[in-house]
């Protein structure tokens, strides 16, 4: 048998994305992890990219090297610490 589907009023099926939270039957303010991963709070005004995103393009496209350091720290720590 097929599950009923949530009312879009219904709390816990904030519809559209919206991200709700609910504590002791009433509505809460959503926890920083919860705005950050909604997919409401993912969306830019006027539809535009935002503009570290336009800049991580233009450098992709430009040919940017990445100088993250974690791959290489990763490595270190593995030669390093981890030594079996």
């Amino acid at each position: 048998m097929a599950q009923p589907r949530n009312k879009p009023d219904d709390p816990k099926d904030a519809g559209g994305g919206k991200t709700r939270v609910e504590q002791d039957g009433q509505s809460s303010p959503r926890l920083p992890h919860e705005h950050d991963e909604s997919s409401d709070s993912q969306q830019s005004q006027g539809g535009e990219p935002p503009e570290v995103g336009k800049r991580a393009h233009e450098d992709v496209v430009r040919g940017v090297v990445d100088t993250d350091r974690g791959p290489v720290m990763d490595r270190l720590y593995r030669r390093k610490f981890r030594r079996r």
